[in-house]
């Protein structure tokens, strides 16, 4: 049986950084160990960390923050380590614009917390499904044995967690286990210090939106929920989505399997 702290790297300074590998899918596979990882940002890394994810394989980095949170706090690779920096934010329109009029009352926009909506954003917005896109086919490249990639934004929670629901659900994971890496953010941050937040915001005006849902570490289901939500809200289900507004195709999919599950 594998434990929710087995999942997390045994990296010194490593922020939120763990294994994806070990979920179930609905077909009665398992997701890959050792090819897919999620973490916070890697500015924290020190050289030894960075030295055992040379040997697990770590090929490509790909930093969903903003340029400025970027430079704030720059990522540490292992040497021949792909980088990309794809930000999620700022978003390119309103939530309203995004869904339109039916999409809104579907997803019931007015009633929605600032985190719900944040959330319901990156999936709506055309930037940030740009984004998420340009993810896919970077993890469709990650196609050679040996090799990881891990995703992350600043606190691998937010931009990282919706990017975790795209992934998981293209595999065909079971729901739950897609929940359960999602709240295992809680049991990284159960100990969070005042200190350990600070270390993940910027003084940048632009980094308002990542600065605010920063500041609070936690994450709950609820939120989480509205990516389901929306999903159905914009295609009619999230498998829908998949192939509409991430352009996957079956052939996409199935090359996913291949390289993800066993």
């Amino acid at each position: 049986m594998i434990l929710e702290k087995d999942r997390m790297l045994k990296l010194r300074f490593g922020v939120n950084f763990r294994e994806m590998g070990g979920y179930p899918t609905k077909n009665g596979q398992v997701t890959q160990w050792r090819k897919l990882l999620r973490s916070g940002n890697l500015g924290e890394l020190a050289p030894e960390d960075v030295d055992y994810l040379k040997d697990y394989g770590l090929k490509y980095v790909v930093d969903l923050r903003s340029e400025s949170e970027s430079a704030y706090f720059p990522d540490k690779m292992p040497e021949g380590a792909h980088y990309y920096n794809l930000s999620v934010y700022p978003f390119a329109s309103s939530l309203f614009k995004n869904l339109g009029v039916v999409g809104s009352m579907k997803l019931k926009t007015g009633n929605l917390s600032f985190v719900d909506e944040s959330y319901a954003q990156m999936l709506a917005d055309p930037h940030a499904q740009h984004v998420y896109r340009n993810l896919f086919q970077l993890l469709l490249q990650n196609d050679q044995p040996d090799e990881s990639l891990v995703f992350h934004c600043a606190a691998g929670k937010d931009r990282t967690g919706v990017g975790g629901f795209l992934i998981l659900n293209a595999l065909q994971v079971k729901d739950e286990a897609i929940m359960n890496d999602y709240l295992m953010t809680n049991l990284y941050y159960s100990n969070a210090s005042t200190e350990m937040i600070n270390g993940i915001l910027t003084d940048d005006d632009q980094d308002s939106l990542a600065n605010e849902l920063n500041s609070n570490l936690a994450v709950a289901s609820e939120n989480f929920e509205t990516l389901y939500h929306t999903a159905n809200a914009i295609s009619g289900s999230v498998q829908n989505y998949l192939q509409d507004k991430m352009k996957l195709s079956d052939q996409d999919l199935e090359k996913l399997g291949k390289l993800y599950l066993k």
